[in-house]
């Protein structure tokens, strides 16, 4: 599976697997748009034959030396190959190409690719017990 630096044309694909995965917890459209591009490069997804199969979203943080892992994605059809960790693996490598040698992300504690973060050396730095509103936890993870 070839990782790649989204376009534009990959923008409305994006836009569908986060639906698919978040809900209403996603990202809109436009909020996808301007991520693609005021970080350029940070928008990459996992190329499928005819439209992309996941993605991940990555951005600097405040600190110069931090970065987020704002969202991942994989198509359900496409899932428990791989392309979740190959994913996180390029989103965390350009991030430490930029400088960041703290990357942060948040995930649910029911979240099956919490297992996937903590082998890639993410651990949990603390908990919001209502993130996204009453009943919706998160857990606030950091790779250092």
């Amino acid at each position: 599976m070839k990782i790649r630096t989204a376009t534009g044309a990959d923008l409305a694909a994006v836009h569908g697997l986060e639906c698919a995965a978040f809900g209403e917890h996603g990202y809109p459209d436009f909020f996808l748009r301007q991520a693609w591009d005021l970080w350029p490069g940070s928008l990459l997804v996992a190329e499928g034959e005819s439209e992309p199969l996941g993605y991940v979203l990555a951005g600097r943080g405040e600190a110069r030396n931090e970065g987020w892992i704002l969202s991942l994605a994989v198509a359900p059809a496409a899932r428990g190959q791989g392309l979740g960790r190959q994913l996180l693996q390029a989103a965390v490598s350009a991030l430490e190409g930029q400088g960041c040698a703290r990357i942060k992300l948040t995930v649910s504690p029911d979240n099956p690719a919490l297992h996937l973060y903590q082998s890639l050396g993410f651990i949990e730095a603390g908990r919001e017990t209502d993130y996204f509103g009453p009943g919706e936890p998160r857990l606030v993870m950091v790779r250092s």
